[in-house]
């Protein structure tokens, strides 16, 4: 179901009652503690402790985006985005320091990354796959590769406080619902992709949601009812990702033709497809997400339309054979 964005007006009242909200959360979760400690013998690994830590200590980083946005804007610099961007980075920081600690939330990296010519803007083509795998990337983003992220993200999120106030003041794309959304979903993300300065790093995902199981078995059933059977038979051999949507890339490519391009596998968290089987690993100690980058530089990916579909499908076909192999490594029967 497509959850539409609240109107502007209902944003500024969930501001502002925002932190009444977040100390009455945080009551509730001092009056759960106990439990959590009680729980122990049936709770070995603390999940219920831990859990209720990372949430507050969540929710109050959400709070700080919106008293600091607000902050700064009583200090005249509203539309300071070096302010802004250093408090994405700093709270990303803080984000990802705490899900380390807490549910033991680690990054690796396969070899070593490319993040592109530091006097280009990069374009990240990223897969989707597991719990939290767009923050760990952007997260990278800032911390290995000194970059901004501007990101696409989903207008529901606009129901975030926090999240949206800093990201509108960051012009980040919020996607609209397809309800009656037209060609605007594709010019809100060429108008970000042209708007990219050296330090920038455009975060999209163009299989468009999230991998599971059942989402790659639904798109082998669509693709198949289509009539599309040799897409559909590609979609079968491809086990580990949804076939990449490429008219998004080729806006982003077309709007910014200086860009280098950076194409991210990752592999550890997507067979973590349900809350119970995340709640199930946690803490994350043999779940680590394993990132892995190849840059191309912007003048050897092709410019026609066509054969930059054909580019994609090769990229992402490459995706699913490194995720195979270390899945087979680590988990013998996946299934």
């Amino acid at each position: 179901m497509q959850i539409p964005a609240p109107p502007r007006w209902l944003r500024l009242i969930l501001q502002a009652i925002y932190p009444v909200f977040a100390v009455f959360a945080t009551a509730v979760a001092v009056l759960l503690a106990p439990i959590a400690v009680l729980i122990w013998p049936l709770d070995r690994h603390f999940r219920v402790g831990r859990v209720l830590i990372l949430a507050v200590v969540f929710l109050w980083e959400d709070v700080g985006l919106v008293v600091q946005c607000w902050a700064l804007r009583l200090r005249g610099r509203a539309h300071s985005i070096e302010d802004h961007e250093q408090l994405l980075v700093d709270t990303l920081d803080n984000v990802m320091r705490s899900a380390r600690r807490w549910i033991g939330f680690h990054v690796d990296i396969d070899g070593e990354i490319d993040y592109g010519r530091p006097d280009r803007p990069l374009v990240v083509l990223a897969r989707h796959a597991g719990p939290a795998d767009s923050l760990a990337l952007a997260w990278l983003l800032t911390s290995e590769a000194r970059r901004i992220p501007r990101v696409v993200l989903a207008a529901k999120l606009l129901w975030d406080p926090g999240v949206a106030k800093l990201l509108e003041r960051l012009e980040a794309y919020f996607v609209p619902s397809r309800s009656g959304a037209g060609d605007d979903r594709t010019k809100g993300v060429t108008d970000l992709a042209a708007s990219l300065n050296t330090k920038d790093a455009l975060l999209i995902f163009p299989e468009g949601k999230n991998w599971t199981p059942k989402r790659h078995a639904d798109e082998v059933a669509r693709l198949t009812e289509r009539g599309e059977t040799e897409r559909a038979a590609q979609a079968v051999e491809r086990e580990y990702v949804l076939p990449p949507r490429p008219r998004g890339v080729r806006s982003i490519l077309a709007a910014q033709p200086d860009a280098d391009v950076l194409v991210v596998a990752h592999t550890g968290l997507e067979l973590l497809a349900s809350p119970f089987d995340i709640w199930r690993a946690i803490p994350f100690t043999s779940n680590r997400l394993l990132v892995r980058g190849r840059t191309f530089r912007r003048e050897d990916i092709p410019t026609d339309p066509d054969e930059i579909d054909a580019w994609l499908d090769e990229r992402w076909g490459e995706i699913n054979s490194w995720v195979t192999t270390h899945l087979r490594a680590t988990h013998p029967d996946p299934s």
